[in-house]
């Protein structure tokens, strides 16, 4: 069976490789060039003990206390669209106790084994753990708990003793053990060498324009041509929603834009470092940091805003010594596909036989996947996809309801 995969971040590279491990003839479609959505600037973590869904309770209070300030994890973009309100609607009902457990365990279910899988695709890795880094004793000792609740394995750390990099600002901390990171960019390489290898098609450059279902065949419609098939992955990351819309249904999907740079510093950390208050990740790689942040609301999915950039400077900046910060490079942002319950989409697309859905995964896009890869593998061979993620929760019908809670 030929399968196209519309994509080429990581979701649609893994589902890629699993699909032409179980033998399908695979196409990989990209936009633009492989990774260039959300898949390359990210802080490169694998934390299976450390997932969650972001809608959790007192997630919504927590961000408007801070909303105002310009240094502020959360921005909205002043321009609100109606498509905004539809997703912060529904996050705000996700947003209980009830809610939470259930997407809390099906994260930890999904993410089940994404060690072994990484192991397998032969990633390089640090695998220290995380460092998390305060700005106040009480912060530290509430994020602890939050941890412990969730069963991670925390572990004692004197900051002054941990890593020198860490300035006057990081007063207290923990390690959360076991954790490990990557280079997203070399693990993209990595991907799309290894399919090429095993003889996938993979266009780059090829905007689709919309993808039709007819008489057991699928046809992706691209700026380059067109792609036919006997089933079509739709794994675009956000751009999924604009063509699940040609296709009859409005997935609730919206961009949550974060921002990275990377710096030279004096003293490199040794391992994945979290400045907690700044809601800031600093990653090793190489001869450089990655310093990572921000979530940003807009629906312009590819507008850099350099004040974002700006605002992760003000807010990691005492938590470091030693940090070029004026010799800033590789400014990026990338559209991370959420979810108004904090879940992916994995599934049948509403209401079609031959096409299926991966994407809305949040900030956990990379570390989950391998995963995703071997259930897209899975549901095309023929077996059920985990109710917790299907697609028609998320969904409306153009024009009219279809059902979905989202």
């Amino acid at each position: 069976m030929r399968v196209a995969v519309v994509g080429g971040g990581v979701i649609g590279l893994c589902s890629a490789l699993s699909l032409a491990h179980k033998g399908f003839d695979v196409t990989v479609v990209e936009r633009d060039r492989l990774g260039s959505g959300a898949s390359r600037g990210n802080a490169g973590e694998i934390c299976p003990d450390l997932v969650e869904p972001l809608p959790a309770p007192g997630v919504i209070a927590g961000a408007l206390r801070t909303l105002h300030r310009p240094d502020a994890a959360l921005h909205i973009h002043p321009a609100i669209s109606p498509g905004l309100v539809r997703f912060l609607a529904a996050f705000a009902r996700n947003a209980t106790r009830r809610r939470y457990r259930h997407g809390a365990t099906a994260l930890s279910t999904l993410a089940a084994g994404t060690f072994e899988l990484f192991d397998e695709l032969g990633v390089s890795a640090i695998r220290d753990g995380f460092l998390f880094a305060y700005g106040s004793a009480t912060s530290a000792q509430e994020a602890r708990r939050g941890f412990l609740a969730l069963g991670a394995p925390v572990g004692e750390v004197r900051l002054d003793l941990a890593e020198p990099c860490l300035g006057p600002g990081a007063v207290a901390g923990f390690v959360v053990e076991r954790q490990w990171s990557i280079d997203p960019g070399a693990f993209v390489d990595a991907l799309a060498a290894r399919l090429r290898g095993l003889g996938v098609e993979i266009v780059e450059g090829a905007r689709v324009t919309r993808v039709d279902e007819a008489d057991g065949r699928v046809r992706v419609h691209t700026s380059a041509g067109e792609v036919e098939s006997e089933a079509a992955v739709l794994a675009a990351g956000v751009w999924t929603r604009e063509l699940g819309r040609t296709l009859g249904a409005d997935l609730n999907l919206f961009p949550g834009k974060g921002y990275s740079f990377s710096v030279a510093a004096d003293k490199p950390p040794s391992r994945l470092v979290h400045l907690g208050d700044a809601h800031v990740a600093v990653t090793p790689l190489g001869d450089r940091l990655r310093i990572a942040g921000t979530m940003e609301f807009d629906r312009d999915h590819d507008r850099f805003n350099p004040r974002r950039i700006d605002a992760i400077v003000r807010a990691a900046r005492p938590y470091l010594s030693g940090v070029d910060w004026a010799g800033r490079r590789e400014e990026w942002v990338g559209p991370r596909p959420m979810t108004p319950d904090g879940l992916p989409a994995i599934g049948r697309f509403p209401d079609r036989a031959n096409v299926f859905v991966a994407t809305g995964h949040n900030m956990l896009g990379l570390m989950l996947a391998p995963a995703t890869g071997r259930l897209v593998a899975g549901m095309l061979a023929g077996e059920p996809a985990p109710a917790a993620f299907d697609p028609r929760r998320l969904a409306r019908r153009c024009g009219d309801r279809l059902g979905g809670r989202g």
